[in-house]
């Protein structure tokens, strides 16, 4: 493990400085991962990329603060390659200037952290559908150069300094508000990227710490951390953003190492993360921030490489067989030439989406019919040929990459 390397002085306090940070990774081992990502917003026409830093996903769409090019961008979740953003942020009316990190709160305002010295009104709020050279919906002061910023479960507003820090206002904060709360911690050295957990913890990524830092709701003053991730066994070695999945695992941007630091949800202390994302697939030359996505999606931005990195969820969840399908009806009189048999899709697919189904018909223990269909298939007709007089039974079960589930039968009566 190598753990020589620090940054310090300017290049530690100010942002990241394209081929200045250069260091040898942790030796490989088996909770590596080294994937290529399944998609990749990159290219030098549409895509208005320039120094990505900064960014959040919330609702499918990913939120992009452009150091350099003083702009932010917003894309679909899907994009892939040079593609052009949904929404572009940009011009002297958005007071836009050098944003570090941005956050999105749930009815869709982009929040953004802007952290030029001689601007006031450092933190921007822009609506759902702002696009262009707009003024900002609402502005304010928080009284030092911001760096890191997030909106937690109780719609506040989390702004970190880039130093030991973080202030809490109300969304409806303007002018030169008065903060809520402030947390001045001594555990914290170089606060960056913030992010918050599904406790409502607040997270933070230590950068010249070396360290994930988090605090407990309503936290204030020289408050002690709920969790400090810290220490050789995190191999942690300049954290510069951090986020939190849905089962709440902790993921580090540790721009020094070139990877993704995955902890386990309890984390807390020396400990190993338990995947380590980079290596040549992934290609991260200087990680700069994170975020997870609903489906468990990993998305990263690269301020060296100039890109922004989708990769598949690295936890999946164990695929059980699906449950019965639903609403089997049985429709047609008794004497009719056909019935037609229909259903719909399993409530729960067992964590993989549905490969076919299997139907069969019965009289009594002897088999009449047996057919097995496509994913799509929702109903059949079947001949009153192929069936008996007297009471049959339709039996329908789905499929998925574990198997068949149960089945779901409906009995009807046949005329001759």
């Amino acid at each position: 493990m190598n753990h020589t390397i620090r940054v310090t002085g300017a290049l530690a306090g100010t942002a990241l400085i394209a081929g200045a940070l250069a260091a040898t990774g942790p030796s490989a081992s088996a909770d590596d991962v080294s994937v290529a990502p399944v998609r990749t917003i990159k290219g030098p026409t549409n895509t208005e990329l320039n120094r990505p830093l900064g960014m959040y996903v919330r609702g499918g769409n990913i939120h992009i603060s452009n150091f350099a090019g003083g702009s932010v961008s917003v894309f679909a979740a899907n994009a892939n390659g040079d593609v052009p953003p949904m929404r572009h942020l940009a011009g002297a009316a958005t007071g836009i200037s050098a944003p570090r990190h941005v956050a999105a709160d749930s009815a869709g305002f982009t929040w953004v952290a802007n952290s030029t010295a001689t601007a006031a009104n450092r933190v921007l709020a822009f609506g759902p559908s702002a696009d262009g050279n707009v003024a900002p919906d609402s502005k304010f002061d928080p009284g030092f150069v911001p760096f890191g910023i997030a909106i937690d479960k109780n719609s506040k507003v989390n702004v970190s300094d880039n130093a030991n820090t973080i202030k809490v206002f109300p969304l409806s904060a303007t002018g030169t508000p008065a903060a809520e709360r402030t947390i001045t911690s001594t555990r914290l050295s170089n606060a960056r990227g913030l992010a918050v957990d599904p406790a409502n913890r607040l997270w933070v990524a230590n950068g010249s710490g070396d360290s994930a830092v988090a605090f407990a709701p309503g936290a204030t003053g020289n408050a002690t951390p709920a969790r400090v991730i810290k220490g050789p066994k995190t191999e942690i070695q300049f954290a510069t953003d951090v986020a939190a999945d849905s089962s709440g695992r902790v993921y580090v941007a540790d721009h020094v190492a070139h990877n993704i630091k995955v902890f386990a949800a309890g984390a807390n202390g020396d400990v190993a993360p338990v995947k380590t994302l980079g290596g040549p697939a992934a290609a991260l030359t200087l990680p700069a921030g994170i975020a997870v996505a609903s489906d468990g999606t990993v998305v990263v931005s690269d301020y060296d490489g100039n890109d922004v990195s989708s990769f598949a969820t690295l936890f999946r969840k164990a695929v059980k067989a699906p449950s019965k399908p639903r609403a089997l009806k049985v429709a047609g009189k008794r004497g009719a030439k056909t019935r037609k048999v229909s259903w719909k899709a399993p409530s729960n697919n067992g964590g993989a989406r549905i490969t076919g189904y299997r139907l069969v018909v019965k009289k009594g223990n002897k088999t009449l019919l047996r057919k097995n269909f496509g994913p799509k298939k929702r109903s059949y007709k079947i001949k009153r040929a192929k069936l008996r007089k007297g009471k049959n039974t339709v039996y329908i079960k789905a499929k998925n990459s574990k198997g068949f589930g149960k089945f779901a039968k409906k009995s009807f009566r046949v005329r001759k």
